[in-house]
């Protein structure tokens, strides 16, 4: 499925965004919390849905190099992918849960939430809101806990 460049958000306000929102950044440049935002994926195919997450952070943030996930949580995780004719690195990190770390320029690290995508549009905005809010002791868990959004794991098919 394409996805819209469109799809990008740093409003403020959660009544201004449009419906399509999948990503939100805490406001201003500094590093202002445990996580500098938040993503609501379409689905758990990296493959799939690593580069219109690049391509939305890419005009906020500038150039992303690499991107770590949890290779428990996502399905068909590449070992890179491009985006604009640029190599962007994927690494695995287990145990990272619903957290991505972007990296851009020389290793400036920025942890995003990532919002389960079975996730219902009003919670995952309020999910979203609170990962930008730049809280510095708010874990992941909590903010999809308090949004009444499940943290159980994914369920990983076996391969045959």
């Amino acid at each position: 499925m394409a996805h819209d460049i469109n799809d990008f958000t740093i409003a403020p306000e959660a009544d201004s965004w449009p419906p399509e929102a999948r990503l939100r950044l805490a406001v201003g440049a500094e590093h202002r919390g445990a996580l500098d935002g938040g993503w609501w994926p379409r689905s758990r195919d990296a493959r799939a849905e690593l580069p219109a997450l690049v391509v939305g952070l890419a005009g906020h943030l500038g150039r992303v190099t690499h991107l770590a996930v949890d290779t428990g949580y996502w399905e068909h995780v590449p070992g890179d992918i491009t985006v604009a004719g640029r190599k962007v690195k994927v690494g695995g990190l287990p145990g990272l849960g619903h957290m991505i770390i972007v990296i851009r320029g020389r290793m400036d690290t920025f942890l995003l939430l990532v919002v389960p995508p079975e996730a219902t549009q009003a919670r995952a905005y309020a999910a979203l809101s609170g990962s930008a809010a730049g809280a510095a002791s708010v874990r992941p868990e909590e903010i999809l806990a308090t949004c009444d959004i499940s943290t159980a794991p994914a369920v990983q098919e076996p391969v045959t």
